[in-house]
């Protein structure tokens, strides 16, 4: 499969699912506490071989699987010092996006 050219989307979704994969693998319950996985998610992706992970990044194509946090732009303009001790206070739920509503055809 290395000859698979994946775009940006699918590249960060492989490369986050990997470190997921690696951190079940090493501490499965901070794993799960850091990405928000309960325990059947955790026990599917750890059990993924490596070819199973890029064969799913491919046929989910440019559909990412990791929402930014919601609070990603005040982390962004923080003072650098203060960053790592405001995303370790609030939690990195990601943004809920408004529902769309259908134009009035009146």
């Amino acid at each position: 499969m290395s000859s698979i050219q994946f775009t940006d989307v699918q590249l960060t979704n492989l490369y986050l699912l990997q470190a997921i994969r690696l951190g079940i693998a090493q501490d499965r319950v901070s794993t799960c506490c850091k990405f928000g996985l309960d325990a059947a998610q955790a026990d599917f992706l750890g059990a993924m071989s490596q070819e199973q992970l890029w064969a799913f990044v491919d046929q989910i194509g440019q559909s990412t699987l990791f929402p930014p946090r919601q609070d990603l732009l005040a982390l962004l303009k923080a003072p650098a010092p203060l960053q790592a001790s405001l995303a370790a206070v609030h939690a990195p739920r990601p943004r809920q996006l408004a529902p769309m509503v259908p134009a009035s055809t009146s």
